[in-house]
């Protein structure tokens, strides 16, 4: 099953770069510039099935470097530690360093 387009945005901004050109432009058409598969597909000249295949193929592979590498994961958590040092005092600042370190030596 696909992910939404927002996440599937998310898979394509992280690991984009190590697709081919064009996974990536189906890719980007398809998350990010929201056009169907049938509009992609007669924009390439090939068929629905085609870019169905193309895109769940593609999609898959962003999931599982997310898997193997996990840099969506700990940028949220990164973002989420930084959002509560904001709201800290200067006692809790190191146990968030702290939690940085955790989350970057992943």
């Amino acid at each position: 099953m696909l992910p939404n387009k927002e996440e599937g945005a998310v898979l394509l901004d992280f690991y984009g770069d190590l697709l081919t050109n064009h996974q990536q432009e189906v890719l980007i058409e398809y998350y990010n510039e929201d056009l169907s598969m049938n509009e992609i597909a007669e924009n390439s000249k090939v068929s629905k099935a085609a870019i169905s295949d193309l895109i769940k193929r593609s999609t898959n592979q962003l999931l599982e470097y997310e898997k193997k590498l996990g840099l969506i994961k700990n940028d949220k958590d990164l973002s989420s530690v930084i959002m509560q040092m904001d709201n800290s005092g200067i006692d809790e600042i190191q146990r968030y360093a702290q939690m940085i370190k955790e989350i970057i030596r992943r």
